[in-house]
């Protein structure tokens, strides 16, 4: 009998082991196991001088349909670009649910950047009804 408590016991540590590691993964959807991320399509590691840039910031994961996004590109210390939305949850209806916030960010055509350097784009997501932040960020140099 103790055998078989033990490996019921196992078999259940590695099926719980199994069930976090999908939804880490976003195989499946299950709340609070499922992480937000944030992806970078596009961004280059190089950029000419004077040359044209393009790339979208993408959120998602299980949470409500309130958020905030900020999208800053750091040059030296200083934001040299800006970008922030911010939903006013007093005049939306709270929904929460899989890849519930969604959110989008894209810079396309015409951004150029005119000074050398290494310049960082940070990312931060955060939920305004359950406080989940997120931040990540890439960096790519100008030369």
């Amino acid at each position: 009998m103790h055998r078989s408590v033990v490996f019921v016991s196992v078999v259940g540590a590695i099926a719980f082991a199994v069930f976090i590691a999908l939804a880490s993964t976003q195989t499946i959807v299950v709340p609070y196991f499922t992480p937000t991320t944030i992806e970078f399509s596009g961004l280059e590691k190089e950029y000419p001088v004077n040359g044209s840039i393009s790339y979208t910031v993408s959120v998602k994961g299980y949470g409500s349909n309130c958020a905030i996004l900020k999208v800053v590109t750091i040059h030296d210390g200083a934001d040299v670009a800006f970008y922030r939305k911010a939903d006013d949850c007093r005049y939306i209806e709270i929904s929460y649910g899989p890849y519930n916030y969604t959110q989008n960010f894209s810079v396309d055509g015409p951004a150029v950047i005119g000074q050398a350097g290494e310049y960082v784009v940070q990312a931060e997501f955060e939920d305004q009804i359950n406080g989940q932040k997120v931040v990540d960020s890439r960096s790519f140099i100008v030369k």
